[in-house]
């Protein structure tokens, strides 16, 4: 009889990170919790797993909006909703 090894999978994160329903749905719960921290936390983890640069060209945002919308953890709900848009 042959014995298997199971070898851990491999994980990759940026899968989920670009998920947009999982994305949706984990920020609704947040939402929900009024953890605004958690929001942020989980759209900056968004955007940094897709190609900033190319994100800020295709929908004319400035490149700095996309480094330092996240600097000060507090963007405005102007900035929040542009960035939204923008990773749809």
């Amino acid at each position: 009889m042959t014995k298997f090894k199971k070898r851990p999978r491999e994980y990759n994160p940026a899968k989920d990170l670009l998920d947009e329903k999982l994305i949706a749905k984990a920020i609704w719960e947040c939402l929900k919790e009024n953890d605004p921290d958690g929001v942020i936390e989980i759209l900056e983890a968004h955007i940094s797993a897709k190609n900033k640069s190319q994100l800020a060209k295709d929908h004319d945002l400035p490149g700095t909006t996309l480094y330092h919308a996240f600097k000060s953890k507090n963007p405005t709900l102007h900035t929040l909703a542009k960035l939204v848009h923008a990773t749809v």
